[in-house]
């Protein structure tokens, strides 16, 4: 019989794990942490519109890529109706494996924006997070160094 209020952090006692770890501490009110999480704040923004402007022109290609496609759908029908029985068959297998070229190559462009789009955000994100690791870094030293007595 399955528990379903199991929960697999009851074995970690986090209070203990924080406690061990010595955290220095830091004033969170000084203006060296308020100005490193405002720039994170800020990258936090052109991460987003990074993402935004991604989803927008992938949307945009959806669109371009359906359009398309009806325009092709409607083409294809007066074409296949124009011919033979014959010609209808040969020329429906040409669209449809033009369809499955197309598609593919649509794919791709989708897949090449999605990666983009990724790119783009993480690398933001990313070297803000290796800029706050620094900022931190400096405050705790800079902190320490002030609370450190002064050696004569």
């Amino acid at each position: 019989m399955f528990n379903n209020n199991y929960n697999p952090f009851e074995m970690f006692d986090f209070q203990k794990i924080l406690t061990a770890a010595k955290f220095p501490n830091v004033d969170v009110n000084s203006d060296a942490v308020i100005s490193s999480q405002k720039k994170t704040m800020e990258a936090f923004a052109s991460a987003s519109k990074a993402m935004f402007e991604g989803v927008n022109a992938f949307s945009k290609k959806q669109v371009e890529i359906l359009n398309a496609a009806v325009n092709e759908v409607k083409e294809a029908t007066s074409e296949l109706a124009k011919g033979n029985t014959q010609q209808s068959a040969t020329k429906s297998i040409e669209l449809a494996k033009d369809a499955i070229e197309k598609a593919q190559a649509n794919v791709a462009e989708l897949a090449k924006i999605n990666e983009k789009t990724a790119k783009e955000s993480f690398q933001i994100l990313n070297a803000r997070f290796l800029d706050s690791l620094t900022e931190l870094k400096n405050v705790v030293a800079e902190q320490t160094e002030k609370k450190a007595p002064a050696k004569n």
